[in-house]
Order: structure tokens, then sequence, then C-alpha cells
């Protein structure tokens, strides 16, 4: 089993704690910084102001981009997994529907 970390994110002027194994950690990271600035392109349009509802609209919108690229010849299939995880998992923080570190709150990939 992997060694798990905390990693503390601020999202929406939220503090959570996620667990990851630490080799996802970078890439948990990576999750949360184009959530972030999903979220703040939403917050600067003006036109959304619940939180609840910019944070779904920027997981949308990131799932969109997603489904909207292909996996490409040097993004292996266990990467891409991974990395769909990490951005699962920083939407949930952004909800506010993280789980506690022993409940498995982690990517398995």
């Amino acid at each position: 089993m992997s060694n798990l970390v905390q990693v503390d994110v601020n999202l929406l002027g939220r503090q959570f704690t996620i667990a990851t194994p630490l080799q996802e950690q970078d890439t948990l990271r990576q999750a949360v910084r184009l959530l972030g600035d999903k979220i703040e392109q939403i917050q600067g349009s003006g036109r959304i102001m619940d939180t609840d509802k910019i944070a779904i609209m920027a997981a949308l919108n990131i799932a969109h981009d997603l489904l909207k690229t292909k996996v490409g010849e040097n993004l292996e299939m266990a990467e891409f997994q991974r990395r769909i995880q990490a951005m699962v998992e920083a939407a949930d923080a952004a909800l506010g529907q993280t789980q506690p570190a022993d409940a498995g709150g982690h990517c398995t990939g």
C-alpha cells in the first residue's frame, strides 16, 4: 500500500485536507490549481455568486475540457485515470464532500 500524505488546499475561501498517496501529491496539487483557475474565471465573470454553483460550473467546465481531449500518445491510460481521479477529488473538496483520510479518499490508480 502507498504511503498517504495529507495535502492542505484552499478553494473558494475554504480549507480542505485531502489524503493522497505520496506519489500522487503533485498531481493532486495540479488538479487543485486547475480547479482554482476555473473558479477564478467563473468568479471573474460576475454572473454566478453562489459558491456551490461556482464549484459545480468549474467542475463541469473541467469535465467538458477533458471529454474534448483525446488520450494522446504521450499520456498513458493509468496517468490519464490518475489525473481524472485527482480532478474529481478536487471538485469534491470544493463542494465540501471530502472523505476522512482513512475512508479511502485517494487514488488507487
